[in-house]
């Protein structure tokens, strides 16, 4: 057992943890720093990690093959999970006409639960699983059809909370893991040709109002400076009057003045840029790189069908995350609240992302043995 751990990735655990400081350090001053008390959400952030910490080394230490064997039971109780926080109840929360969370305590000290969050890591163990047991048979027509279904199913679920980030998530978890299969590249060409014609269709018919403003103002916030477009510019005027090196742990003059809205979550990206400037973005942007190579390394490393999916998905939604919300903030990608992997405040984002590297860290914990097994 000792010598497994041998293997356990160090440098992909020190860059998490670098961001994940980063993110509460940030998270502490978007809501304006004070005294270090458990109703700080920098403190709960940091109490979140912990915990997120504690479940990452429990993962790795079990065989990441356990949770292929549990795969179809995990993704249905995942999928029960959505249904149950679309029905009103005591224990479901509703933000603005969105129902997204579960609430566990009283609304003021209470924590929150995204069952969309969870229901990332289940679906890419269940698609890594089917993936796995098909093998050379996903080239069949009918295992591409099912492939799609497994993530179809909670990308709609979740579309209904309404959460159209998240749902547009799922979507990358299945092609960033089929893509790396031995199916078809006809099936690719003609989702692609397909890809048109249905967004053109979920425009016209199956996006609500405020999804279309959101998108068309996130390319021309100009438009509506006081009302849809407001944040996408202030959050522009934080990055551009960072200058190099920031205005330090009080955040711009629009973190100051409260100019900035939602700044501990969804624009923590600018609201860290006015407190370290340029040079500690491209910092940030650096260790991002490095932990997605290190996911990378783990789906290069590992020997069996399983493992590479599973490392290919994790790293899929990490890059996504990352380039979505970090454009958005920028302004050139729409608006759509993807949170900023391990640095936006929340405790179900932070805890899937360490639990699937739980799952990575397992997978290169075990793969000289499965190597030297028999075929």
């Amino acid at each position: 057992m000792s010598s497994r751990w041998k293997d356990f990735d160090i440098y992909l655990l020190l860059t998490t943890g670098i961001v994940m400081c980063f993110g509460t350090v940030s998270i502490w001053s978007a809501v304006g720093g004070g005294t270090l008390s458990p109703s700080n959400k920098g403190v709960q952030q940091a109490l979140y990690g912990l915990i997120g910490l504690v479940l990452m080394f429990f993962i790795a230490g079990m065989d990441y093959r356990f949770f292929a064997s549990l795969s179809w039971m995990l993704y249905f109780g995942g999928m029960a999970l959505l249904v149950l926080v679309l029905v009103p109840s005591p224990v479901t929360l509703e933000v603005l006409g969105a129902r997204r969370w579960f609430l566990i305590g009283g609304l003021d000290n209470g924590i929150t639960i995204q069952p969309s969050e969870f229901g990332k890591l289940v679906t890419i163990v269940a698609l890594g699983g089917f993936i796995a047991s098909r093998g050379r048979e996903m080239r069949d027509l009918g295992n591409f059809v099912v492939s799609m279904l497994i993530v179809v199913v909670p990308a709609l679920l979740v579309f209904r909370e309404p959460d159209l980030g998240s749902a547009v998530v799922y979507g990358v978890i299945w092609a960033s893991m089929m893509l790396v299969t031995q199916t078809r590249k006809v099936y690719f060409a003609a989702i692609a040709l397909l890809a048109v014609p249905a967004f053109l269709f979920a425009w016209e018919f199956v996006f609500h109002d405020y999804q279309r403003e959101r998108l068309l103002i996130s390319y021309n916030p100009d438009k509506d400076p006081m009302g849809a477009g407001y944040n996408i510019i202030q959050a522009r005027l934080s990055i551009g009057s960072g200058g190099l090196f920031g205005f330090g742990l009080g955040g711009g003059t629009q973190s100051q003045l409260e100019l900035l809205k939602v700044r501990e979550s969804d624009f923590i990206f600018a609201h860290a840029s006015g407190m370290v400037g340029f040079v500690g973005m491209v910092a940030l942007f650096a260790c991002y790189v490095f932990m997605i190579w290190r996911c990378l390394r783990v789906a290069e490393t590992a020997k069996d069908s399983f493992g590479q999916c599973v490392a290919i998905g994790v790293t899929g939604i990490v890059f996504f995350q990352a380039f979505v919300n970090i454009g958005m903030n920028l302004g050139i990608m729409p608006v759509t609240g993807i949170t900023l992997p391990f640095v936006s405040q929340g405790s179900s984002s932070l805890w899937t992302f360490l639990m699937a590297q739980g799952i990575l860290q397992s997978i290169l914990m075990r793969h000289r043995k499965l190597a030297f097994q028999p075929d």
